[in-house]
């Protein structure tokens, strides 16, 4: 594998090799492992025969870069770097592949004779190609080895099959060739290379690349390949160059791809997480557009609010005029109100529904402005705070009502206890000493005491963790003084405890302060409920933005700088027309493959096939094309020639089959799928069915991943029942079954 051991090698494996097994072992026995190493490099110099003059400059240089690329890499890294991302790609390059191998070779090049910058690129590349190569597949198979033990058998399967095609079509390339052979032929191993990195990712580009490299350099020591036609420098440096930057392009795009579906992956269980919080708390997400006025609300809106489908894509405009007459100003005016400085804007106001009631709303939204300070959008959670407001009036009513009866009731303190008991809240009366006169059922409940458990003892007693400024409330209350908290909260042993109470005087026949009466309401679940979805509300609003951000890199990264390429190749031809007709396949079938890619994107973030072929043909639409993707037969069938389905249902059923399809082509291990949608009895019936390995539905349920849950829910929405049938071995068969006659729950019930 070297062309002149003394003056002239391809690549230097020794410390990429040295470097791997110290970020294997633990740095005590460092001291051991780098000299044993270090002796073994100089043997092996010594019997290639190196003057010992060069031996020393090269045993120095490669402890300089072992002791700076190990150290770091365990700093930066933590530990076993893991190159599954862009961040610790680039940290990688910086530290292994150009600071450590520049130090070095600036010392590797005074033990090469002849000029020195000549001797400096032959150490630097060298070693640069090893650390780009060699110790990237050694820490992606030491790293994910437990994660690589659990995929399926037709994963590695497909993986052996991809190195053993690159070998053989690498052996034709480089090695079978004679010195002749023509450079096009290196863009023969780029399928496979992008077939390693869209599939495997990280661990299987850098073996691809191992392939590659091997075979490259092999064939160009022994006089064979595209790299053997210029002189051993010129050629070993053309070498270098390609390998290294096919390896970092690949190593570059094996990361993107991990990147975005770890991306997808929480984004799939953010919206999972945040669909169930927002419907246990009745609440719907909202974004309005200022330039354009369009609000965007999610489904929760079309309960909460009772608007009709047609109604919930209402400008802020259209909606106002919904909005209850004394709070329409409020909401008019609550957006003019935020600032660059003040983004943040919190209301609580009424909206009357299509059948005449009234609900109580509160909004919680974050504005967002241009560099000039112009509001471009607000992203926000609206909440059904009805059943709030109505205990608030409840609470305000019994305050009425206490008063009343106390000026009533003066010269009857039996009275009093009996009302006292049986109020709907927690109400305690205390005597001078915050001693228990009377508790109402309610406060027992709260607290867990039984009356006879409480009458008769001190306050502090049972409370010994009561906050001083408690007592300090107290002591205000027997003074005279009426005091009141919508929302304090209690850090006590058991957890925290919020309260929303009210501290009242009652005074004897004589008009003496007797004791007080504490008004309390438990309000922990509904503070605890309220973080959690404000908490959600900003990851779902980050989620976006980082979604947003990476579709916009992949248009950028990918298929603009492709159609740059294209454009280049046509100016090309443009001036030299004589090669149009041997290049105009290659370049149709670039186009060709820019535009399967873009609609592929484009179908899988919009289903606006369904507005034009309607749910049969933009379902059989979206079939053909996924089988062809996918190298599979999809057959769809359908009873009907032209099945009338209601949009939400049609878009629902679309997305159960696009999971049901893709977890099929997945899992299933088959490689035909039969697909029917048909009517009955008033029913809508599609029906997924692969004769693949199965599973075991209980065991999937219970795991990690979200696509069942997605697939349950969304049926639910439109009121429909999902059946999924399957077990090991036997196939599987999901049923979905939706009423064309009953109205969906929301209108984006699948969107």
């Amino acid at each position: 594998m070297l062309l002149h051991p003394q003056t002239l090698w391809p690549l230097w494996p020794g410390c990429a090799l040295l470097v791997s097994v110290l970020l294997l072992v633990r740095r005590t026995i460092w001291p051991m492992v780098v000299p044993a190493a270090l002796v073994a490099f100089a043997l092996y110099d010594v019997q290639a025969g190196v003057p010992s003059g060069s031996i020393a400059w090269f045993i120095a240089a490669n402890t300089v870069q072992v002791v700076i690329t190990a150290l770091c890499l365990g700093y930066f890294f933590d530990g076993m770097p893991r190159l599954n991302s862009i961040r610790a790609l680039s940290t990688y390059a910086f530290f292994a592949v150009l600071l450590a191998p520049s130090a070095a070779a600036l010392l590797s090049a005074l033990g090469i004779h002849g000029d020195y910058w000549r001797s400096w690129s032959i150490a630097f590349f060298s070693e640069a190609l090893a650390f780009v190569t060699l110790l990237p597949a050694i820490l992606t198979w030491v790293s994910n080895e437990p994660e690589w033990a659990r995929k399926s058998r037709a994963y590695q399967v497909e993986f052996a099959v991809l190195i053993t095609g690159l070998g053989l079509l690498g052996y034709v390339t480089f090695t079978a060739s004679e010195s002749s052979a023509s450079p096009l032929l290196l863009s023969s191993v780029v399928p496979f290379l992008l077939w390693a990195a869209l599939r495997f990712g990280s661990r299987g580009t850098s073996s691809a690349v191992i392939v590659v490299t091997f075979l490259s350099i092999w064939a160009a020591v022994h006089g064979r390949g595209p790299f053997v036609e210029r002189g051993p420098l010129s050629s070993m440096l053309s070498l270098q160059l390609f390998l290294i930057l096919a390896a970092t392009s690949f190593m570059v795009l094996a990361a993107l791809v991990e990147e975005r579906k770890r991306t997808e992956d929480e984004l799939r269980e953010i919206e999972a997480r945040f669909h169930l919080a927002a419907q246990a708390g009745r609440m719907y997400a909202y974004e309005w557009d200022a330039t354009t006025d369009m609000v965007t609300r999610s489904e929760g809106c079309l309960n909460i609010l009772g608007l009709s489908s047609s109604e919930a894509q209402l400008t802020r405009q259209q909606f106002s005029a919904k909005v209850h007459p004394d709070d329409r100003a409020l909401f008019v005016s609550a957006d003019r109100d935020v600032t660059p400085e003040n983004r943040t804007s919190k209301i609580s106001y009424r909206v009357i529904r299509s059948d005449g009631s009234v609900v109580w709303v509160e909004r919680n939204a974050c504005a967002f402005f241009d560099e000039q300070g112009r509001l471009q959008r607000m992203v926000g959670m609206v909440a059904d705070i009805t059943e709030r407001q109505r205990a608030e009036e409840t609470l305000l009513e019994v305050n009425r009502t206490l008063e009343a009866q106390a000026a009533l009731l003066q010269s009857s303190e039996d009275l009093l206890k009996i009302f006292v008991k049986n109020v709907p809240v927690g109400v305690a009366m205390f005597d001078r000493d915050m001693r228990y006169l009377e508790v109402s059922d309610r406060w027992c409940a709260d607290y867990s005491f039984d009356s006879s458990q409480v009458l008769g003892r001190s306050h502090y007693e049972l409370f010994p963790d009561i906050p001083p400024r408690w007592k300090e409330m107290h002591r205000r209350g027997l003074d005279g003084e009426t005091l009141r908290a919508d929302e304090d909260r209690w850090d006590r042993e058991g957890g925290t405890a919020w309260l929303r109470w009210e501290i009242r005087p009652w005074r004897t026949p004589n008009g003496i302060v007797g004791g007080i009466l504490i008004f309390a309401e438990q309000i922990t679940h509904r503070k605890q409920m309220e973080e959690a979805i404000s908490s959600m509300s900003k990851k779902l609003i980050e989620s976006q933005e980082q979604e947003r951000a990476r579709i916009g890199r992949e248009l950028h990264d990918d298929i603009n700088q492709r159609l740059g390429l294209l454009a280049v190749q046509l100016e090309q031809l443009r001036a030299d027309p004589s090669e149009v007709q041997s290049h105009v396949q290659e370049l149709l079938k670039q186009a060709t493959e820019i535009s399967d890619d873009v609609q592929a994107l484009s179908h899988q973030l919009d289903a606006s096939k369904l507005e034009y072929l309607g749910a049969l043909g933009g379902m059989r639409s979206w079939c053909k094309e996924f089988g062809e993707r996918q190298g599979m037969q999809i057959d769809f069938q359908s009873s009907e020639a032209n099945i009338s389905v209601p949009r939400e249902i049609g878009l629902c059923l679309f997305r159960v089959l696009q999971e049901a399809l893709h977890n099929a082509a997945k899992y299933s291990g088959v490689r035909r799928i039969e697909v029917q949608l048909r009517e009955d009895c008033g029913d809508i019936h599609l029906l997924v069915t692969d004769l693949g390995r199965g599973f075991d539905l209980e065991t999937a349920r219970q795991g990690r991943g979200l696509g069942l849950t997605s697939m349950q829910e969304r049926v639910r929405l439109v009121n429909g029942i999902l059946e999924i049938r399957s077990t090991p071995m036997g196939g599987t068969t999901v049923h979905v079954c939706v009423p064309l006659t009953s109205e969906p729950r929301s209108q984006a019930a699948a969107g």
